[in-house]
């Protein structure tokens, strides 16, 4: 079975579909099956993001016009999608039965997934929350905007109010710095500790970036579109903590490898013009920046590996110390 993780928000424009799609990419390029379903039922919009147009989508196969299998697309990125609806009421208010029955038969066409991607819609709607009421890991993405915050914490509360007991983590997006997504996730862990009495984790960032709308406009994931970028830096980050614990070795070759593949089959189906890191690049330079990116990535991975050793010494000295 596979790993399901649910990115979802308090509110609609927080980038959770260009997390699920870019950290999607970054766990497929780590060897990693995955599958990312568009549980935005009313308003999907994965298929845009990445340039696709979907035959077939979830409301085919509610409607008995379709089966699951018929409906997911392979992309150019490794990464498989079950598109959602667009435009469809109906669709972002089923019924409890009717959305009992679609989870079992999402479930079942991924049950060979290493990785089960949910993106759902935004808010509190009775689909979204039963939707996360049905998964074990939860991701909330929220920007430094007030009204994020509330509606984050807000979503989070509706959440425990109905018995979730699975683990809750969140993303900052569109913070000027590192600092202000720590900061953001200490407001909503604190008041979660201290009005809920549960604990909210903390996955790490999104930086605003002028790549980002580019990528969009293109239809090309920016992880794709700008692979030496600030931006994709941070998802391949994020992907590497969504790994958690599990032990997997990561093979960073095969990564780049596979990225260089998808540069240079996806780009012109795409219509993109130039795929350029620092203006015209000659072969030579395209190497170099690839073997660069791969450095930086390997020291990404020692450093968060100290990190993760360190918080296992110091939870090791705090049980001592209570016992």
């Amino acid at each position: 079975m596979p790993r399901v993780i649910a990115i979802t928000s308090g509110k609609g424009g927080v980038g959770k579909s260009n997390f699920a799609i870019n950290a999607g990419i970054a766990l497929a390029m780590m060897d990693n099956r995955v599958q990312i379903l568009d549980a935005d039922l009313g308003l999907a919009n994965l298929d845009i993001l990445l340039g696709i147009r979907p035959q077939k989508t979830l409301e085919d196969v509610v409607l008995g016009h379709a089966d699951i299998r018929d409906i997911v697309i392979q992309t150019d990125y490794r990464i498989e999608i079950i598109p959602g609806s667009s435009g469809q009421q109906s669709m972002a208010n089923l019924k409890a039965d009717r959305l009992h029955d679609l989870i079992g038969s999402i479930m079942e066409v991924s049950s060979n997934a290493d990785f089960l991607i949910v993106d759902t819609g935004a808010g509190i709607s009775s689909t979204v929350i039963a939707f996360l009421m049905a998964l074990k890991e939860v991701v909330v993405g929220v920007t430094p905007e007030p009204t994020s915050l509330t509606d984050a914490y807000s979503l989070i509360k509706v959440l425990n109010n109905n018995g979730f007991d699975g683990k809750i983590d969140i993303f900052a997006s569109m913070t000027t710095d590192i600092a202000m997504g720590r900061t953001i996730h200490k407001k909503i862990s604190s008041a979660a500790q201290r009005f809920l009495n549960i604990p909210i984790g903390y996955l790490g960032c999104v930086c605003k970036s002028s790549q980002l709308p580019m990528a969009v406009k293109d239809q090309v994931p920016v992880i794709v579109r700008f692979p030496s970028s600030e931006i994709a830096r941070s998802y391949r980050i994020l992907a590497t903590k969504l790994l958690g614990h599990q032990g997997m070795v990561i093979d960073h070759e095969k990564f780049w490898s596979r990225l260089l593949k998808m540069l240079v089959t996806a780009a012109p189906t795409r219509n993109v013009r130039t795929i350029s890191f620092n203006g015209d690049s000659t072969p030579a330079q395209f190497e170099k920046t690839i073997h660069d990116i791969l450095d930086e990535q390997r020291r990404t991975r020692l450093l968060l590996e100290r990190l993760v050793s360190q918080m296992d010494q110091d939870a090791v000295r705090a049980h001592k110390n209570v016992g």
